[in-house]
């Protein structure tokens, strides 16, 4: 059988398209060798480019320092930057998600706290009432009462009653009964019938502190007294029976002695007075030469008291504000006494000699103190 010309070329064109697809599959197509910082093909002799650190940033142990490995806690070293992945995760999801805050107390903590209510309040004279117990984040109690009076015979008031712990009311009965009545017949002659108070419950942190420390204020286990009124009607008030302080008698002689310095300073100013050289005499000579009368500007016989000062004796009077009137002794007597008796019995007492914020008023309460009770 004979095959035209047109038809062999046909097959010899399928057969060279078959040849190139077998060569295809057989042959891998070139890879890409890596390249070094030069363009240039590296080998396999080749090491890859050392790392160079940028100036400052060498390891720890570069520098002849520690080095702080991952670790837990690694991220709480002062100084390490930056945190750790799960400490920022924790940090973010509590500023997302914020603790509620607490607004009651467990079961088994208020009925703790009436039982020993009950307990304290069956030994003593004192008329309360129950309040509900609340909470405010970490301010309020469990088993709070409103103070009305304490003692018998006679009944001393709360003005205005009073919101607080039982063992603050325990705390006052002893105060009252063991020192307080006694002292005030003592010294004012008469009971006390009634306690002025200044300050009780109030969720705030210690005076002075903005961020730190929860006042017993707020856990209802203080109270701030302005005074002390007596059966007699007479008051025996903080800010004006004191006296003076410690730091008022400090003040004022200090007052007192700048007042003398600049005193003395002024008196040898007096003392010590600029005087110009006399004219006088030249002048009533060359007068006498001329024949024409000149009339000496100094008197004879005055020339040792115009050297002398002005005024012969310092002002007594230094200035300043009057000085004020001390308070009866039996007064200062009482106040006094009844701090002293207080600081035995409360963990905190504080009066005028604390500080100015005290001045008007005493506070006590029954903050647990480890080694030694607060004084001031």
């Amino acid at each position: 059988m004979k095959l035209s010309a047109g038809a062999v070329l046909v097959a010899l064109m399928i057969a060279a398209q078959a040849a190139d697809g077998a060569l295809a599959e057989e042959v891998p197509l070139p890879v890409k060798k890596p390249k070094d910082a030069n363009g240039q093909p590296l080998t396999k002799s080749s090491p890859p480019p050392a790392y160079v650190k940028p100036k400052g940033q060498g390891t720890a142990a570069d520098k002849g320092q520690p080095e702080v490995k991952d670790q837990p806690g690694a991220a709480e070293v002062k100084g390490v930057w930056p945190k750790t992945v799960d400490g920022a995760k924790e940090e973010a999801a509590a500023k997302a998600n914020p603790q509620p805050v607490p607004t009651e107390w467990p079961a088994e903590e208020i009925a703790a706290a009436q039982a020993m209510c009950k307990t304290i309040l069956a030994k003593i004279d004192a008329v309360t009432i129950p309040e509900p117990s609340f909470r405010q984040g970490e301010c309020g109690t469990a088993a709070p009462v409103r103070l009305l009076t304490i003692g018998k015979n006679p009944e001393v008031a709360l003005s205005p009653p009073a919101v607080m712990t039982c063992g603050m009311v325990g705390a006052l009965h002893t105060w009252l009964t063991k020192d307080l009545q006694p002292l005030a017949k003592k010294t004012l002659g008469a009971d006390v019938i009634k306690i002025e108070n200044m300050s009780d419950y109030s969720c705030r942190n210690a005076y002075g502190r903005t961020k730190t420390k929860l006042s017993e204020h707020g856990r209802a286990n203080a109270l701030d007294i302005r005074g002390f009124v007596t059966s007699k009607g007479e008051t025996a008030i903080v800010l004006t029976g004191w006296g003076e302080t410690l730091r008022d008698i400090a003040a004022r002689e200090q007052a007192l002695k700048l007042a003398a310095e600049k005193a003395a300073a002024e008196a040898a100013k007096i003392a010590r007075p600029a005087v110009a050289p006399s004219t006088a005499a030249p002048a009533a000579a060359a007068g006498e030469a001329s024949g024409v009368a000149v009339r000496s500007t100094i008197a004879d016989g005055l020339g040792e008291a115009a050297e002398k000062p002005a005024f012969g004796v310092a002002p007594q009077h230094l200035g300043g504000p009057d000085r004020k009137p001390e308070p009866p002794a039996r007064m200062k007597t009482f106040l006094k006494g009844a701090h002293a008796a207080a600081c035995q019995i409360f963990g905190t007492t504080l009066g005028p000699e604390a500080n100015n914020a005290h001045r008007n008023h005493f506070h006590v309460d029954m903050a647990p103190r480890k080694v030694k009770k607060i004084c001031d």
